[in-house]
């Protein structure tokens, strides 16, 4: 069991045709008696990158994302994650982009959810945190006593 992960490669796969994320995330030759294959490590440090851009944008509404186990996760965010690691995989290919438009709009759109997911106008179906682990992180400050009665006491 994946505590505290969103998504996990084999997720993934079976999210994509695999033979797009061969092309994408690929080693070995074509020609090789094995033929190409999925590079396990590089979608695994996607995941990674994408887990941790998410977490910045909604781990302090939502901190238990990272003690559930994968099971538990919301399919919202295994999605987000999976759209997140495919525009990621098509922005660098042979040294050119190969986003398209829909990937481009795709990735906007995840990071417009989580915005807004983060100022509170979306919710998932995650426990979320109390008020009072909410306010931790923040600026805490202090103003000393006024000595304002004291100097003006008498007038």
């Amino acid at each position: 069991m994946d505590i505290g992960v969103y998504l996990t490669v084999d997720e993934l796969v079976a999210m994509h045709d695999e033979s797009d994320l061969i092309a994408l995330a690929g080693i070995g030759g074509h020609n090789s008696a094995n033929g190409r294959t999925i590079n396990r490590e590089r979608l695994q440090s996607q995941i990674k990158r994408a887990q941790s851009l998410i977490t910045g944008y909604i781990g302090s509404r939502y901190p238990s994302l990272s003690t559930l186990p994968n099971s538990e996760i919301d399919d919202a965010v295994k999605g987000a994650v999976s759209d997140l690691i495919m525009y990621w995989l098509r922005d660098r290919v042979a040294d050119k982009s190969g986003v398209t438009e829909e990937w481009s709009n795709r990735y906007r759109a995840v990071i417009a959810w989580l915005k807004d997911i983060q100022a509170g106008k979306v919710d998932l179906t995650l426990p979320e945190a109390s008020p009072a682990n909410q306010s931790e992180g923040g600026v805490q400050y202090h103003f000393p006593t006024s000595r304002i009665d004291d100097i003006l006491k008498g007038y």
